[in-house]
């Protein structure tokens, strides 16, 4: 009896065996699975992607840089404000983190000078970070340039960026820095539901150079003009040559300045270094 159950066991093994190999594969399996197309996305309108930005500076900030600092404020509605940073033993990490929480903001953007004449930006997120330092030169405030441009207050910006922060590893982790300081979350209580202003970072010469533009619609001077745009626009060809000029403008409002990256740390205002300038 027990020299008869051996081969069936042995054949059960066997069985099995040509049953893993011949197992279907999901490239040779007739019931191959399908990806699904990605549902658009569409807003609701409410306010949901809650950023929150802590915007301050140490003592010793010189006015023009102080002036730079409320620039910045009026064109960042969602942040919040706190008095000049006196970080006493704890270190300005952990007194900004600190800051930050109690106030509850994500990201934050420190001014700092240093012998009155040299400035530097502190930007990133907290507490985990990532956080980047800048060495800002050439800057101009709104009230020192006196420029044509306007926007409203609290209006939503289009941040626009060159295509070096596309093909530039570490300029594209300081793209998503600057959307996150930058841009307004749709929604927010005291953001304007309008786009009329553009913010430009350019990469040239190992700089990213910041400015603001707003954005002009060129409007008609009298009916008769308003009447040719319209026939324009329904695709008549009648309009004058004075009328087909009419197209988006833009002018710049300030404030301008340069940063150079300096280094950029995994953690906030700390932790492994992720990207160093060689040529600062």
């Amino acid at each position: 009896e027990a020299e008869d159950e051996v081969p069936e066991v042995t054949q059960d093994v066997e069985e099995t065996e040509e049953a893993e190999e011949t197992e279907p594969t999901p490239e040779t399996s007739p019931i191959a699975p399908t990806l699904t197309p990605a549902r658009p996305f569409t807003s609701d309108g409410k306010y949901r992607n809650k950023q929150r930005c802590l915007l301050l500076c140490s003592r010793g900030v010189t006015a023009r840089y102080r002036h730079l600092l409320e620039d910045l404020r009026t064109f960042i509605p969602h942040n919040k404000r706190d008095s000049k940073l006196d970080p006493g033993e704890q270190g300005i990490g952990a007194a900004v983190n600190e800051i930050a929480q109690v106030k509850s903001c994500n990201s934050f953007l420190f001014v700092e000078c240093r012998k009155r004449q040299d400035c530097y930006f502190t930007l990133g997120h907290t507490p985990r970070g990532p956080s980047a330092r800048f060495l800002v030169n050439n800057v101009h405030t709104m009230d020192e340039l006196r420029l044509t441009g306007n926007c409203m207050r609290g209006s939503r910006p289009v941040l626009n960026f060159d295509e070096s922060f596309e093909s530039v590893p570490h300029l594209r982790l300081l793209k998503e820095l600057f959307i996150d300081v930058f841009g307004t979350p749709r929604g927010h209580p005291k953001s304007k539901p309008f786009v009329d202003r553009i913010m430009g970072f350019y990469y040239a010469d190992k700089k990213i150079w910041v400015r603001n533009y707003q954005i002009i619609d060129q409007q008609a001077q009298n009916a008769k003009d308003a009447h040719a745009i319209k026939k324009q626009q329904e695709g008549a060809n009648s309009a004058p040559d004075s009328i087909k000029g009419l197209e988006t403008n833009l002018v710049e409002i300030g404030p301008r300045f340069v940063m150079t990256p300096i280094r950029i740390f995994a953690g906030s205002f700390g932790g492994q270094t992720l990207y160093l300038n060689d040529d600062y």
